[in-house]
């Protein structure tokens, strides 16, 4: 009789309905994987083997598989809202316990690890340093902690260390004058008279004739190549001795600052002590009489180049083409010390600042003089002010002081057979014998795919499709209740003979 046969029919239908009506209430679910039924048909052992006179017994349940195909990526405003590209999983850790989702909405928890809704970590590589270490994947936990400072020239890095400057200078300068300078002192006056120059002539300082009793020390620094310093002693009648003396005698607010003539083109940075205090570092740059060649002078925070120490010495050499054929880079020590003697202390930080000048790249074509890169690797401490998430996994924490640091690094999961893992609900699933092992590693790597920040997947349910599914099966069910009302009219008629 057909009832066997109807009645797995109603079975099967109306399980076949329970999964499009899983799919529809899911449409909405980010990260959902809409399932379908599949079905096979079932027939009685035979003893007498396969015949054209088979007749089956009716349909089975035979799977109910999930449809792992990529869903729409939409924005959020959430940095730590992910999607995934491709394929793969997120490796969630629910207390030692291990599951996998597809579901990449989440937060920061108060101890600083990254969970979803149900309190599960993400896992992924730990950071050390701001540097990516693979291992064994642990959840992410990120550091609020300030981002401790970094002196100029003490921080690694692979493109350069310390200063990079890359300049054009002006072929067409010309080597420039230093004005003369004259300081005239009265007859009388308890004074003295100091002229510092870089380059060309150096001034002249004249006194009153009256002879002093003391000696009056006048000090006075000049350079061209090189830099020489000396004392002269002025003497009664207003002669000059050719003598070293002590600074006898003094004059408050007497100082002589270089016309800006001096130079040929300057350019400033910022640079940090070991505290993160700020300097200002000013280049000046000077074309000499020899061809090709440059002075380069060094001062900090508008102190004298006397408390920069330089080596080699302080000169550019360029080729017959432009280029930079000997002088580079500079060593620059600075002494601290000295520069804060004047404007203060440096408050703890190491008096010493030890680094190089990069020139590499720079110019002397016939064109004006201009800055085309000037950046430094130090900076000051900054506390965290945001995330992001790269196309890698790799979680970039964004401090105030314009620093990104690497704090960890999403990993993807990848299986043999998705279709084995079992369901278990909240979006999750588990590894079975059936899935296979998961494969583990870092997204855009291998067969997984690759992430992007302040997105989620969307559910890849088909609404249109599945509303017709729903009317499919609805009519498969009626059919089957069709059979069994048939079947039942056949035993009635069997019934009524006589």
């Amino acid at each position: 009789m057909a009832f066997q046969q109807a009645l797995s029919g109603l079975n099967v239908a109306g399980k076949a309905i329970d999964v499009t009506s899983h799919n529809i209430s899911n449409a909405s679910t980010v990260g959902y994987k809409a399932a379908s039924a599949h079905f096979s048909d079932v027939y009685a052992a035979s003893l007498s083997g396969a015949g054209a006179s088979q007749v089956g017994i009716g349909v089975n349940l035979a799977a109910v598989q999930q449809q792992f195909t990529q869903g729409n990526i939409t924005a959020t405003n959430n940095p730590l809202d992910i999607s995934i590209n491709g394929s793969g999983f997120f490796r969630m850790d629910s207390n030692g316990a291990t599951t996998f989702t597809r579901n990449g909405q989440f937060h920061l928890d108060k101890n600083g690890y990254i969970i979803n809704d149900q309190s599960m970590r993400l896992t992924g590589y730990a950071a050390l340093s701001g540097i990516i270490v693979p291992s064994t994947p642990m959840p992410l936990q990120i550091s609020s902690s300030d981002l401790a400072p970094v002196a100029t020239g003490t921080n690694d890095s692979s493109t350069f260390r310390g200063v990079k400057a890359v300049l054009q200078l002006d072929s067409r300068s010309v080597v420039p004058e230093i004005p003369w300078v004259d300081a005239a002192v009265p007859t009388g006056a308890d004074i003295t008279a100091g002229v510092t120059a870089s380059g060309g002539t150096a001034g002249q300082a004249t006194a009153g004739a009256t002879a002093y009793d003391a000696a009056i020390a006048a000090s006075s620094t000049q350079a061209e190549a090189s830099q020489a310093a000396y004392d002269a002693v002025i003497g009664a009648g207003g002669s000059v001795l050719a003598a070293t003396a002590a600074r006898t005698a003094g004059m408050r607010g007497a100082n002589y600052t270089p016309d800006p003539q001096s130079y040929n083109y300057s350019t400033a940075l910022s640079i940090f002590d070991s505290l993160g205090n700020a300097h200002t570092l000013t280049m000046f740059f000077e074309k000499t009489a020899a061809s090709g060649e440059w002075n380069v002078a060094f001062n900090v925070d508008g102190t004298s180049n006397q408390y920069v120490t330089v080596t080699p010495a302080n000169a550019l050499q360029f080729n017959t083409l432009g280029q930079i054929a000997s002088g580079n880079p500079m060593s620059l020590q600075i002494d601290l010390n000295n520069v804060m003697g004047a404007l203060g202390t440096t408050n703890g930080a190491d008096p010493v600042i030890s680094f190089e000048v990069d020139f590499t790249g720079t110019t002397q074509f016939g064109r004006p003089s201009g800055t085309n890169r000037l950046e430094q690797d130090g900076y000051t401490a900054g506390n965290l002010i945001g995330l992001a998430v790269g196309n890698d996994g790799v979680i970039l924490g964004r401090y105030s002081n314009g620093q990104s640091f690497a704090q960890g690094q999403v990993v993807l999961a990848n299986f043999t057979n998705p279709n084995g893992l079992q369901s278990l609900g909240n979006n999750q699933w588990a590894e079975t014998s059936t899935s296979g092992p998961a494969l583990v590693g870092a997204p855009n790597t291998s067969s997984l795919g690759v992430l992007s920040s302040s997105t989620v997947e969307e559910s890849n349910v088909d609404l249109t499709s599945e509303l017709v599914n729903l009317i499919t099966n609805q009519r498969n069910y009626q059919a089957n209740a069709q059979s069994i009302k048939t079947q039942d009219q056949v035993l009635q008629t069997l019934v009524n003979l006589r």
